[in-house]
């Protein structure tokens, strides 16, 4: 009889497996309430760079490239820039802007040319630019333009669902036995103010959040499990598509393609050198497709520019004034890193009176969650060590299972490192220190978040992680309606509830109160659901669950071939309880032949 026979049919499996899914759709739902909100609520182009973002996606549906002096012209209604029907080119352009000029296409403007006028945002790859093209254009052509634009947001909200169902796979796959942590790093995710703003406006990064982590727990998935066909796919997918949605995507595959090359050879059976050779391939084919796809973008920018990003160029046009520190000096700057921080909830200038001491008090429960885990791992280290009586021999295991667990971890720190290099490089370089280029890197905070908010009393249950999401999202709803009452100060005297009913009768003519009301209870579903899921997957039967454990698409042991003798032992390809109770994914403490399993939530 196969394993998955006795294992993975069973009821309780059915209904880990059914309330993980469950969790992520409820943490979809939040998310998504908040979207619309800040889709609908926030004016058209009130926020920096949106205006640029659409130019460059109305330009690729013209068929072209724009380029660093290429201008914006509004196009729909409110968007600032050139009129509709001044075409110039971007030479001519540059020229009147460095002229400060007042006049251009035989019009007056209403003031001086400057370099908020071009648009800054072309040094970014188009993937992004090419799915927001579709609805912009759609909406030109029939004569609603407004109605696009929102579209497009609309859209940009369905990237972010894609980004939180991306940071659970990712969990799972660092984490299977703990299916309830993904769920808590998915619904996290998606109600910080820092994913929730973006997500609902014509910005590119939700796209190369999505991607990226994508990438990531493909990544993860061939370190757990070996390559199979449906992960090999994936990579082949994803690797080009983080790439082509922002630079962080193509700085991620500096970590992503080392890891696949070492999780391959490390599930590859015979010699050192075929392993090797396996791992190379793998690795080789992924850096080649992604350049083949993507390279020539990169290499655009480097000679029209001097530097792939664009960055020099940038930095020039839009010089940061006061001193520049040095990389050091970033670093050790508190400031630097309270402002960073302040920044995952929203505009840091908003985050004032409650909101600041809200966000004060995560990071003490926060911190208060990692003391407790880490004090269970090392109460399980010492009850292990005394343990007086050996554990039984675990099956045999393939012989590079150790070192392709290890890949995970040093993928993710690696990766975190490189996000968190970048935005200390950028700030040293001059530029703004915008908490937004964390992003990358937001799903891996969720999860340690996840992880500490369960370690806390009651936190097997998920009550904890119920209280953090409700809070976030009373704080993001703050923030948006502060942020309501800066753009337009008639809204300040107005209480919260007023600022969105006001803001939202303005830009969605309608049963104002009817909708609010409706997404409302939307969310407050998704909420519940939020809150059973996680109790449920609190249960013993469903933390053990091997279907929820391991799940998905369990790779061969080696590249297109037969799994491995070692690799047999723990089930056939399709199963996963190998992956649930004896491979890498968990926290295992072995001390004298004795293994202790660490988990966060006991």
């Amino acid at each position: 009889m196969k394993v998955t026979d006795r294992v993975g049919s069973g009821p309780g499996n059915r209904s880990g497996h059914r309330w993980l899914v469950v969790g992520v759709v409820a943490a979809a739902m939040v998310f998504s309430a908040l979207g619309l909100l800040v889709a609908v609520v926030v004016p058209p182009f009130a926020s920096a760079d949106e205006a640029q973002h659409t130019a460059y996606a109305l330009a690729v549906a013209d068929g072209s490239l724009p380029v660093l002096d290429s201008p914006v012209r509004s196009r729909i209604p409110g968007m600032p820039g050139l009129p509709a029907g001044c075409r110039v080119s971007p030479r001519q352009f540059r020229v009147a802007v460095n002229a400060h000029a007042d006049h251009l296409c035989g019009r007056r403007l209403r003031r001086p040319l400057t370099n908020f006028d071009v648009v800054y945002t072309a040094n970014h790859p188009p993937l992004f630019y090419a799915v927001e093209a579709v609805p912009l254009r759609t909406g030109i052509a029939l004569h609603h333009p407004l109605a696009g634009f929102r579209a497009a947001r609309g859209i940009n909200v369905a990237l972010g669902v894609a980004a939180l169902i991306a940071t659970a796979a990712l969990v799972r796959g660092v984490l299977p036995r703990q299916p309830a942590v993904a769920v808590g790093a998915a619904a996290i995710t998606g109600v910080v103010g820092l994913f929730v703003f973006p997500s609902g406006q014509v910005y590119n990064d939700t796209i190369a959040v999505a991607t990226i982590t994508g990438l990531l727990a493909v990544t993860v998935a061939i370190a757990r499990r070996g390559p199979g066909p449906r992960t090999l796919l994936a990579l082949a997918v994803l690797g080009p598509a983080a790439a082509a949605s922002r630079a962080s995507g193509a700085v991620a595959l500096m970590v992503v393609v080392p890891a696949v090359g070492v999780a391959v050879a490390a599930h590859t059976t015979g010699r050192l050198s075929r392993r090797t050779g396996r791992g190379l391939a793998v690795a080789g084919g992924l850096a080649a497709l992604t350049f083949a796809a993507t390279g020539w973008f990169y290499l655009r920018n480097v000679r029209q520019y001097g530097d792939p990003t664009a960055f020099g160029r940038i930095a020039a046009m839009l010089p940061i004034r006061g001193p520049r520190p040095s990389a050091q000096q970033v670093v050790r700057d508190p400031d630097f890193w309270w402002n960073v921080y302040r920044g995952l909830f929203g505009r840091v200038s908003l985050l004032t009176g409650y909101a600041e001491k809200m966000a004060v008090g995560f990071a003490l429960v926060t911190g208060a969650g990692v003391l407790a885990a880490a004090v269970r791992v090392l109460t399980a280290w010492v009850l292990a060590a005394r343990a007086p009586a050996p554990a039984p021999a675990p099956a045999p295991r393939q012989p590079g299972a150790r070192l392709a667990g290890s890949v995970v971890w040093i993928l993710l720190a690696a990766h975190c490192l490189l996000v968190v290099a970048t935005l200390v490089g950028y700030a040293a370089a001059g530029g703004a220190a915008f908490t937004r280029y964390l992003l990358p890197m937001l799903p891996v905070l969720a999860f340690v978040v996840a992880v500490s908010w369960r370690a806390l009393p009651l936190g097997r249950r998920g009550l904890p992680t119920v209280v953090l999401v409700a809070a976030l999202t009373l704080l993001t709803l703050a923030m948006i309606t502060r942020d309501l009452a800066r753009r337009n100060p008639a809204l300040a005297p107005l209480a919260p509830v007023d600022r969105l009913r006001t803001a939202w009768a303005t830009e969605a003519p309608g049963p104002t109160d009817l909708v609010l009301s409706g997404l409302a209870g939307f969310a407050l579903v998704g909420g519940l659901l939020l809150a059973v899921a996680l109790w449920k997957l609190g249960a013993p039967s469903a933390a053990g669950d091997p279907l929820v454990a391991g799940g998905g698409d369990v790779g061969s042991g080696d590249v297109g071939g037969t799994p491995p003798r070692e690799n047999m032992c723990e089930g056939p390809p399709d199963d996963v309880t190998g992956v649930g109770r004896q491979g890498p994914d968990r926290l295992d403490v072995s001390v004298g032949g004795g293994a202790a399993q660490v988990s966060a939530d006991r």
